[in-house]
This record gives C-alpha cells, sequence and structure tokens, in this order.
C-alpha cells in the first residue's frame, strides 16, 4: 500500500492543512509520498523537508507570520508594468519567493525526506505538469503563479503558472505516481457572502473558486483508489486573501480532522 497525502490549493486559506497533517500524524497515519498544487504545495514540500514535530512546528510559525502585503505586494509600477504588457502580472512576485525560501530548507525537490511532487500547469496548452526534481523555490513559485497577477516561472523551456488551474485537487497525479491510498486535504471552503464580492482581485478569485470546484470534483470521481477526502472547515468572512488567521485556521483544520478520524473509528468498531 502507498499512501499519498494531497494538498489542494487555496491561498490564505491552505493554513488550515497545517493542522490537518499534525492530526493525521498524530493518529499514526504518514504517507510515502505528497502531492501538491499552489499553497499547498508549499505545505506538501514543507512537511516532507521535516515530518516531525518540529518540522510542523517551524511551518505553523511560517504561516502565523505571513500577511497579504507579503505575497501580494501591489504597488504602482507593478500594476502600470502588467497593465501596458511591460510585466506579465499585476503584482511582483519577490514577496511570494522569499515567503518561499523562509519556509525551505531543502535546495531540489529531491533532497526532501518523502518524496514530493509539484503541480503546476502549461500555461501555453493548459496541461498539468508534475514537477518532481529540480530547484524547489522555483518549483513552488511556478505551482503558485496565479495568471494575470502573479507572473509565469519559465523551466525547462515551459511557462508555468497555477498548479490549481489544471489539477487544484491533484488526486489523479498521485495515483499516477503509486497511490494507492489517498488523503485529501482540503483548504478552508469560505462561507458564502451575503453580496458579490467587491474589487477585481476579489471577483478574480471567486470566479476562478467556482470553475476549481468544478474540476476538483471531476478529478475526484474518477479516482481509482482508497480515496479519503478530509472535511472542510468554514469560517465566516475569511477569503484566500486574507493570511490575517492563520492560528484560527491551524487550530480548526486539526479540530475538524480528530472528529473525523474519531468518526472513523467508531465505524470501524
Amino acid at each position: 500500500m502507498t499512501v499519498a497525502f494531497v494538498f489542494q490549493g487555496g491561498a490564505g486559506l491552505a493554513a488550515v492543512q497545517v493542522g490537518m497533517v499534525r492530526a493525521l500524524t498524530d493518529a499514526g497515519i504518514r504517507p510515502d509520498i505528497v502531492v501538491g498544487s499552489s499553497a499547498g504545495a508549499l505545505n506538501a514540500v514543507a512537511f516532507a523537508q521535516d515530518p516531525t514535530e518540529r518540522g510542523l512546528d517551524e511551518l505553523r510559525r511560517l504561516w502565523v507570520g505571513v500577511r497579504r502585503s507579503d505575497v501580494f505586494p501591489v504597488s504602482l509600477r507593478s500594476l502600470a508594468a502588467g497593465l501596458t504588457g511591460r510585466g506579465d502580472g499585476l503584482v511582483a512576485s519577490d514577496g511570494l519567493r522569499s515567503l518561499i525560501e523562509r519556509g525551505l530548507r531543502v535546495r531540489d525537490l529531491r533532497d526532501t525526506v518523502i518524496p514530493a511532487h509539484v503541480v503546476a500547469t502549461d500555461a501555453l496548452t493548459g496541461s498539468t505538469v508534475l514537477l518532481s526534481h529540480g530547484p524547489a523555490a522555483q518549483a513552488l513559485l511556478a505551482s503558485a503563479a496565479i495568471p494575470g497577477i502573479l507572473s509565469p516561472v519559465e523551466r525547462d523551456g515551459r511557462l508555468l503558472i497555477d498548479g490549481s488551474m489544471s489539477a487544484d485537487i491533484p488526486i489523479l497525479q498521485a495515483e499516477a505516481l503509486g497511490a494507492t491510498t489517498s488523503y485529501v486535504l482540503p483548504s478552508l471552503v469560505p462561507a458564502s457572502p451575503a453580496g458579490a464580492p467587491s474589487g477585481a482581485l476579489p471577483i478574480l478569485l471567486r470566479t476562478m473558486g467556482m470553475l476549481l470546484d468544478r474540476t476538483a470534483t471531476r478529478d475526484l470521481a474518477a479516482a481509482r483508489g482508497d480515496v479519503h477526502v478530509l472535511p472542510a472547515p468554514s469560517l465566516r468572512g475569511v477569503t484566500p486573501l486574507d493570511f490575517r488567521h492563520g492560528v484560527e485556521l491551524m487550530r480548526l483544520g486539526r479540530e475538524t480532522a480528530l472528529g473525523w478520524l474519531a468518526e472513523r473509528a467508531g465505524a470501524a468498531a
């Protein structure tokens, strides 16, 4: 049996996965491989490089300290460059790269303790690209490059963008790598607000989210192995762009996962 942890994308909401991983590993469930998209890829690789209590503590501290301005440092220069065609994104990638590098100890994806695989998307064909070796920071930057917002990343002759565009929940990629049992770690699903989102970026992300939900549902239905999808807790008012609630999200992720594990244990008794 080959066990995979599959990490969904979700920007700031992906903090919830840290609590889920802690609950699973405390229960003795440990992966043979990890696969992740976008922000979930950062969690996957950070966990895989040090799958211990210490490693999870470091990942927790990373999420506690991050702010939206760290990931999306909006400036008039970057906005002007993106809008006039002199740049490939509206936001500079420097902040995200710095965050990624703070969370990494390994230079190459092959150096992780648990085999880690990062999902990106070919910007020209829309096909899924699986990154299993090479510079880890570059792979994670590509996997999180929201099209139009952050610049694509050139790697091996390809322009790569956010992995969630082709595989928000990379369950099929995990199974292609040999996973027979997969634990899917979703990002937190935000409660539907009373009104429509306001602002260009929130509207874009809401629209993308609806499209990605359909793709994820399709991929989960096509999976052939033993797939366990952990429940995603909900927290009203928290959006993918809101990085202020890391502590609460991680706590909710752990509590929800523990409840799910208890229900499974009760059903098996």
